[in-house]
């Protein structure tokens, strides 16, 4: 009963939990090879087997439906708008034989002021097995349920999206020796989204990709060759016709660099080369663009910290429409913990994405033709977060993003406040 009260309630002060410390999972005996994370002497709540969370939050969004300046809802209804999102969670492990599945899951609800037609649920579910065969072999097999509304950098056009994913990853790592590993990871994702426009990049796309890991003191060298193949289901005829394909092969090239230089400053780096054709080829595609990435974080003071990232990448289009996109990314992000319970954060971002292997005949369709241009994105955010107790936590962000494509600009506020429990 003890332990039942424990999980139902997640602790409510931490006085609790060192009554209980010496009572609850510790020296269990395993039954049939399956047994909870045992708890240590000295435990705290992210010890539990099962973990409890929820979050409450209230938005208000200047542009909800991302209108570029000058145009006005069609339905009469105000283009600013409220909305309340509640989630709650629930997080657990075990170990089964020397595997530790496990399960992160959350659920909640989405509640418009004015456009109530958008109401929805939103969720997150990743079921898992981080294993392990024999002392040099490792990684993890995941799957991942997603349902979320999109920004206004993850949509095509305007409107309302929500996007609903489904995917199974796999990573896994052999040591071999001296430092060297053999990597293989692949997966298999299911795109679909509720705005018309952003379903033309519905999508399911298979990748696998393997290579070789050099690991030695604070360094990590990694080199990976990667095949995606994209399969787009809501493209006919008339948009194949025009050069957009069903089916885009990614063949990728990337080698990679991670180090913790010291305590307070690592590096990461990526440098690559991506090329794509219509179906699958040994051989190298003709064309092949660059793809780059560089990411830094320093504590500069114990209530300091700076995080700054650079990415270019090729992938396939979230936010235009055609075979492939290219993305430039840059931001730089700024955290001071002024006290033990209270920490401001500021990030400024910018970046732009372009459309690649898309012939020229694809703007020859005039309507597409906003949807096939460069688009820059700028975006400013700024924060504060209360620990009001070591289980609950309140949170205040205020942002401002850009999106300019062809001189036509899309403005958007965004204010949030939420409320956080997280016992762990």
């Amino acid at each position: 009963m003890t332990l039942g009260a424990v999980l139902m309630l997640g602790g409510v002060t931490g006085g609790w939990g060192d009554e209980l410390s010496g009572s609850v999972g510790a020296g269990v005996p395993s039954s049939g090879g399956f047994s909870w994370p045992t708890l240590p002497d000295e435990w705290n709540w992210s010890d539990l087997p099962v973990r409890l969370s929820a979050s409450e939050s209230v938005s208000y969004n200047s542009n909800i439906l991302a209108l570029p300046i000058g145009t006005s809802t069609t339905n009469g209804l105000p283009q600013g708008d409220f909305t309340s999102t509640s989630s709650y969670g629930l997080s657990t492990k075990a170990n089964w034989y020397g595997q530790q599945f496990f399960f992160d899951g959350t659920f909640g609800v989405i509640r418009y002021l004015h456009e109530t037609g958008f109401d929805s649920n939103v969720y997150s579910f990743s079921p898992g097995v981080n294993w392990t065969l024999t002392s040099r072999c490792a990684g993890t097999l995941v799957g991942a349920f997603t349902k979320s509304p999109s920004t206004i950098t993850e949509i095509v056009g305007t409107g309302i999206n929500y996007a609903t994913e489904t995917s199974l990853t796999e990573t896994g790592k052999c040591a071999i020796s001296n430092g060297y590993s053999v990597v293989f990871n692949s997966s298999a994702t299911k795109t679909n989204n509720s705005n018309p426009l952003d379903a033309v990049n519905n999508a399911n796309v298979e990748m696998i990709s393997a290579g070789i890991e050099y690991a030695k003191g604070n360094g990590d060298l990694t080199l990976l060759a990667t095949k995606s193949d994209a399969n787009y289901g809501n493209r006919g005829a008339a948009l194949n016709a025009l050069g957009l394909a069903n089916t885009v092969v990614f063949h990728s090239f990337n080698l990679s660099y991670a180090r913790q230089i010291n305590a307070n400053l690592s590096v990461t780096g990526q440098l690559g080369l991506v090329g794509v054709t219509n179906a699958f080829t040994l051989g190298l595609p003709k064309t092949l663009l660059p793809t780059y990435s560089l990411e830094a974080s320093w504590a500069i003071t114990p209530k300091v910290s700076l995080a700054a990232s650079a990415t270019r990448t090729v992938a396939a289009p979230t936010t235009l429409i055609g075979n492939a996109e290219v993305s430039y990314y840059t931001d730089l992000s700024l955290t001071y913990q002024a006290t033990p319970k209270v920490t401001f954060s500021a990030t400024g971002s910018a970046g732009y994405s372009s459309v690649a292997f898309t012939p020229a005949a694809a703007g020859t369709m005039t309507a597409l033709v906003p949807f096939l241009t460069t688009t820059n994105y700028y975006g400013l955010t700024a924060g504060v977060r209360y620990a009001m107790t070591p289980f609950i936590s309140a949170a205040l962000s205020a942002s401002y993003t850009e999106r300019v494509s062809e001189h036509v600009i899309t403005p958007q506020d965004l204010i949030t406040v939420s409320l956080d429990y997280k016992p762990y």
